[in-house]
């Protein structure tokens, strides 16, 4: 992605509270992020996002305008709002396979190379 000069963004859907124990989760998120991505330097700045519910991570998707769009859950993929002219990958630990002609299965981050 860094040699074709792509914007790089994390949505993420966080409640800021999980609902049984009341424990904060974007903070631990925030830390792993800080943690295992900090030196990818196009992930600063303003461009990871924590929404609350997934309408509004889908509705955060649309709004940044983007060409490709990985997530690990195909509700998000699929869900009614999600903008149709975004290719989209979902990663998942099974084998590489096309869903549809705007959806396409991967098993890792590196084997969307192949499609990109």
């Amino acid at each position: 992605m860094r040699s074709q000069n792509a914007e790089l963004f994390i949505v993420s859907h966080k409640t800021p509270e999980s609902a049984v124990k009341k424990v904060d989760l974007i903070q631990p998120a925030r830390k792993w992020i800080e943690k295992n991505l900090s030196n990818i330097p196009e992930l600063g700045g303003n461009r990871i996002y924590f929404e609350a519910t997934r309408k509004s991570k889908v509705k955060r998707i649309a709004s940044l305008g983007l060409t490709h769009y990985v997530d690990d859950l195909l509700e998000v993929l699929q869900e009614e709002n999600y903008p149709q002219n975004i290719k989209s990958f979902w990663l998942y630990s099974g084998t590489k396979c096309v869903l549809t002609e705007k959806i396409i299965a991967v098993e890792s981050l590196d084997s969307i190379i192949d499609y990109v």
